[in-house]
């Protein structure tokens, strides 16, 4: 009984999400161009850490954009929302490296192997982050990276007031977690931590000033922790 109660909760969870990301599916590439500086970031970091022409399965890849940049040999998105799923596979329809499938994290299957798993400010829309990373750690091999980045919750409170300014992108049904509970949960579910960072303390662009600002922060411990972006590498 309470194995069926839990699935029903991320049922009734998943069906909020889908329906907001169905709804804002028109406007998202739009928000990623008004903010395309953070986004740029968010790209680049995983540029950094992925070789072209791996194998990559992205969860919550949106309209698709992070998984075409990084140039998989094979790249598989998965989204919940079918509005976003849609668009992807408009916009990538003769990319024939990359495949789009609506899906929740936690019931996708397949059986291809991977050389990374990303998930890009996606992990706060989970509902049941644990049965989520559960099954995303069955899709791992023992060779295979697992890459999650997510808002700083130390910025919480400036990304819910830049949202209702309407300078960002609405966020949705979402409920920040702890980097302690996320890296506990990825723990449990059998992925170890093997590197963590922080970046873009400064998410605005301000023609020179931006990026060494950014550059140097960056670098510079227990500052650098300010960050808008936490990234966390796992691996079995």
């Amino acid at each position: 009984m309470a194995s069926n109660l839990a699935c029903l909760a991320e049922k009734i969870g998943m069906d909020e999400v889908q329906k907001h990301f169905d709804e804002i599916a028109p406007s998202y590439d739009y928000w990623k161009r008004k903010n395309w500086y953070y986004y740029d970031a968010v790209k680049k970091i995983y540029k950094s850490s992925i070789p072209a022409g791996s194998r990559v399965l992205e969860i919550g890849c949106g309209t698709g954009e992070i998984l075409a940049e990084l140039r998989p040999s094979l790249g598989i998105g998965v989204d919940v929302s079918g509005e976003m799923i849609k668009r992807a596979q408009e916009k990538y329809a003769n990319f024939k490296n990359l495949t789009f499938f609506q899906s929740t994290a936690a019931d996708f299957r397949t059986e291809e192997k991977f050389d990374y798993i990303i998930l890009a400010d996606v992990i706060e829309h989970l509902d049941d982050v644990r049965m989520s990373v559960r099954n995303i750690a069955k899709l791992a091999s023992d060779s295979t990276k697992v890459i999650v980045s997510m808002a700083n919750p130390l910025w919480e409170p400036i990304l819910d007031l830049a949202e209702k300014l309407k300078l960002k992108m609405p966020e949705g049904p979402h409920e920040r977690i702890s980097i302690k509970e996320l890296i506990e949960i990825c723990r449990d579910s059998g992925l170890s931590l093997r590197q963590m960072s922080y970046h873009l303390p400064f998410p605005k662009y301000i023609p020179v000033f931006s990026n060494i600002f950014n550059a140097v922060m960056e670098k510079i411990p227990f500052l650098n922790r300010l960050g808008v972006i936490t990234v966390f590498i796992f691996k079995k």
